[in-house]
């Protein structure tokens, strides 16, 4: 690990190392995360990663339990509903704040990572039952451009979190390409709501997005686990 000391904090680029891997789902929902395997993976000591899982438990992206030890965040379905909700609140001030503030130079970001996004495959080429990486990382792209106009960076800071933890569900559960077609065209008719100044129809198919995008991974979720009660 030399050549992680010579940058930033050996700590602080384990944790970052480790969370990343949860968010792109190297590091699946529910999968232990054993603390003498990790430690040998980095090469780096028990106490190194015992910090760096404490820190994303308090994020809430990794569950710990006593005589259990860690474990990636399982996947819950009232916890998605929760996040769906809170995203639409969070999401909703944000983007309003960014459109009666708008300047041309974030529409022009704005347009530009549009035009990515619905340009690249939601699918892998190599497998369509997988979710592209690419795809899903402008997806997020857009999302956030959309928001960091919002003039306070607190707002935004939260509104990440949020769609952080949504992420895991979304790369573990989004079904592919069926449902293409129509998240292009939300995408579409959200930049030209944004790009008009009508905040309230950007708001209104912001919202309905989230929650299509909710009951797509509901459904699958009852797939993934047909014997699983789910919460109301």
């Amino acid at each position: 690990m030399k050549a992680l000391k010579e940058g930033r904090s050996l700590n602080e680029t384990i944790y970052a190392r480790i969370r990343e891997l949860i968010l792109t789902g190297q590091l699946m929902p529910g999968n232990k995360l054993k603390i003498s395997d990790l430690a040998h993976r980095f090469e780096v000591s028990l106490n190194v990663i015992r910090e760096a899982l404490s820190r994303l438990a308090g994020e809430l992206l990794v569950d710990v339990a006593p005589q259990q030890g860690f474990s990636v965040r399982g996947l819950d379905a009232g916890e998605l509903r929760d996040l769906t909700e809170q995203r639409i609140v969070f999401e909703s001030i944000a983007l309003r704040k960014s459109i009666e503030t708008h300047d041309v130079e974030w529409q022009a970001r704005l347009v530009a990572a549009n035009h990515r996004l619905v340009n690249t495959p939601q699918t892998l080429i190599e497998d369509p039952t997988k979710l592209n990486p690419e795809w899903h990382t402008r997806h997020e792209d857009f999302n956030f451009i959309m928001m960091e106009n919002c003039g306070s960076k607190w707002l935004f800071l939260i509104i990440k979190q949020l769609a952080e933890a949504f992420s895991i569900y979304q790369r573990v559960l989004l079904p592919v390409s069926a449902e293409e077609g129509q998240r292009n065209t939300d995408h579409n008719e959200m930049l030209k709501a944004i790009l008009t100044n009508d905040a309230n129809s950007a708001i209104t198919i912001l919202t309905d997005h989230l929650h299509q995008t909710r009951d797509v991974m509901l459904d699958a979720m009852i797939k993934v686990a047909p014997t699983r009660t789910l919460p109301k």
